[in-house]
């Protein structure tokens, strides 16, 4: 191929991708403008445009009221459970949130969305390399497709959730930690607590097995970088901390628990606290007993605890959502990957049924369930149970990685 043939393959290679963001952007533009929504962005897009265009912080009452007005037409009426909409996210969440607010909303959203599905589709991409599943193109393909239209992924870009870049960032910091990339690890797992109720257990496990390690940089970068984030967040607004506090406190107030593990607990109301208490301390310290297995461990091991420790933290979490759902696509690819190494075309048959189950049940239980547009409390529940069983059947393979022909011949004759 001569050099010019080969410039215009290029030039025509980034015109066909502007041309398909454009596309893309503009057809989220018409949902935004038929479809009003995205309550989740529009809460934290207002506290940013009334931060950068007023001087208002983004936890002032004001901020609030001005959603509220936007989503109900009047204040909203806690009673009824109806969404305060506070900003109630740390600050530094403004690095990825403060950019959109300086477009009208509708155009905002819309950008948003846009974005948030290219971050859904590297996320989804990152998974496979993260499992080391190795597919066909037109598997892949396939695979994508049925990711990014499942319910848990659509749910997420329709509310505008910033639950997507966060696993995003999750799923990079795992890589980074598998190719030591160290210092950019810490600094990306620092940045995941702009969501901390996704990761309030996965981070202190990483920085455990780091310790275990003498990996040192993951520190520098998570304390050192993220301290520098932190820093510059002060200096801007420096009670921030306790404006958020402030905000986190008056949640329960209006909304319900979604803890899976109350849901569940839920479902015998006669002794439902004491039946929470049981499965919160089963599971934490479960979860501590694997954290202790994975002391001093190789990656895979540590790869398997991670993922049990995002499934573990969201079933504990007081306050979650099935959006948070996508941490798990790394866990099913890892899955998937394990069936068709361990059956052959059986388990390669099993992983497409698998997958068409979860798409059309998660829907379809979804359109059961749904009241109004209100999410049934039944949508937090199979997923993440199905996804521990997977990781259970999995374990033996993970943690326990294949002998060399050299290792198994020395035990033989020891």
């Amino acid at each position: 191929m001569t050099k010019s043939r080969r410039l215009l393959y290029e030039i025509l290679l980034v015109l066909g991708i502007l041309a398909a963001l454009v596309g893309l952007y503009r057809t989220n533009y018409s949902y935004s403008q038929q479809q009003p929504g995205g309550n989740d962005f529009l809460a934290r897009w207002m506290g940013a445009r009334y931060w950068l265009i007023e001087g208002v912080s983004p936890y002032d009452e004001r901020v609030s009221l001005a959603t509220q007005i936007i989503i109900y037409g009047r204040p909203a009426d806690k009673t009824k459970g109806e969404d305060i909409a506070h900003f109630v996210y740390p600050l530094p969440v403004m690095i990825f949130i403060a950019p959109f607010a300086l477009f009208e909303y509708t155009v905002a959203r819309a950008l948003w969305m846009t974005l948030l599905e290219l971050c859904m589709l590297a996320l989804i991409l990152f998974a496979f390399r993260l499992a080391e599943w190795e597919v066909s193109p037109v598997k892949l393909s396939v695979l994508v497709l049925f990711l990014l239209l499942g319910y848990y992924s659509l749910r997420a870009i329709i509310l505008g959730q910033f639950a997507v870049m966060n696993a995003l960032l999750v799923i990079l910091s795992l890589l980074a930690i598998r190719r030591r990339y160290d210092f950019l690890a810490g600094f990306l797992l620092s940045l995941t607590f702009c969501k901390p109720q996704m990761v309030f257990l996965f981070a202190p496990f990483v920085l455990i097995w780091a310790f275990s390690h003498r990996r040192w940089d993951v520190f520098g970068g998570f304390f050192g970088g993220g301290g520098v984030v932190l820093a510059i967040s002060l200096m801007f607004l420096p009670d921030w901390p306790l404006q958020m506090l402030r905000q986190v406190l008056d949640y329960p107030t209006y909304t319900g628990e979604s803890s899976p593990l109350s849901i569940l607990a839920g479902l015998t109301p006669g002794i439902k606290r004491q039946l929470e208490w049981i499965l919160y301390a089963g599971f934490v310290g479960y979860l501590l007993v694997e954290w202790g297995q994975a002391w001093k461990k190789e990656f895979p091991h540590f790869l398997w605890v991670a993922l049990l420790t995002l499934l573990v933290n969201t079933l504990v979490a007081i306050r979650t959502a099935t959006t948070h759902y996508i941490l798990f696509y790394p866990a099913m690819m890892l899955i998937f990957k394990t069936l068709e190494e361990r059956w052959r075309r059986f388990g390669q048959w099993l992983v497409w049924v698998i997958l068409l189950i979860w798409f059309v049940g998660s829907w379809a239980l979804f359109l059961v369930t749904v009241q109004g547009n209100q999410e049934s409390s039944v949508m937090f529940l199979p997923f993440p149970f199905l996804v521990l069983l997977g990781l259970w059947w999995i374990r033996w393979w993970q943690v326990r990685p294949p002998l060399t022909v050299l290792q198994g011949l020395r035990n033989r004759v020891e």
